[in-house]
């Protein structure tokens, strides 16, 4: 999973490279199979914004070897890239790829959710992302940090609803505000979320890209760990930290030529 926000528009490529790589050889759960096509080669999806709305494209094919991936062509200020390692390999379809859109929110995640929620994916044959999205949608009123965390914290906090959930890792947008949470009930070391900021651009991601966007050094000492509770607001110029926002990131200020 990855996201980004930006002051300026950035090229997408280097990102789609990066889901690429996360499909082939990504982070895996001790114990979990290597699957045909990859690590996470059970579909993949990417939402950026254009305008006023998030385009998105998504496919049931693993994001290594899908030719559909490299087509996509896209300078954005707002990215959220996922791909999918599904825990019932029966529902791998484009329709279950994440991210996910419900009234203007897109969400993708990491983990998987049970109770009512799961439950209600199973009977209506959809992601229990899709239903958590909708529920999240519903509830959040005051479509603010604080709203988020208070809806999100209400949703989790409900055992009736999410069962002995695995994770909540996410990254929303909404609008031209970005946010990302990481929760996670077990195999931490595996329900990782990371945080690099710089001027004018903030990437959020699953794990540490091998190379930034203009080609240089991403080794891990150079990311911020998320914690498993929310820590305070980044102060970057463009924050995406949990419960962050990405909003009215300042743009830089243009050079002047020379007279």
């Amino acid at each position: 999973m990855i996201a980004f926000a930006s002051a300026e528009a950035q090229d997408v490529a280097p990102y789609l490279a990066s889901l690429a790589r996360f499909c082939d050889s990504g982070n895996l759960v001790a114990g979990w199979e290597r699957r045909p096509g990859g690590n996470h080669p059970n579909g993949w999806g990417v939402a950026w914004r254009v305008g006023d709305e998030m385009r998105m494209v998504k496919s049931g094919k693993p994001a290594a070897t899908d030719p559909l991936l490299s087509d996509v062509r896209a300078r954005t200020d707002r990215f959220i890239g996922h791909v999918r390692y599904a825990s019932n390999p029966e529902t791998v379809c484009a329709a279950n790829s994440h991210p996910f859109q419900a009234l203007g929110v897109t969400l993708a995640h990491n983990g998987t959710f049970y109770g009512k929620i799961g439950a209600e994916g199973e009977a209506r044959k959809v992601s229990d992302t899709v239903v958590f999205l909708e529920l999240l949608e519903d509830r959040w009123m005051e479509r603010s940090l604080e709203g988020l965390s208070e809806t999100i914290r209400g949703i989790l906090s409900d055992r009736a609803l999410v069962g002995e959930y695995s994770a909540a890792n996410l990254v929303i947008a909404a609008g031209d505000r970005m946010f990302a949470f990481r929760r996670y009930q077990r195999n931490g070391d595996y329900y990782t979320l990371y945080l690099k900021s710089g001027e004018g651009l903030t990437v959020v991601a699953s794990q540490p890209l091998d190379a930034d966007p203009g080609g240089g050094s991403s080794r891990t000492a150079s990311w911020s760990t998320f914690r498993r509770a929310p820590p305070a607001p980044s102060r970057s110029p463009c924050p995406v930290n949990a419960y962050g926002s990405a909003s009215r990131c300042p743009r830089r200020p243009r050079r002047r030529s020379a007279s």
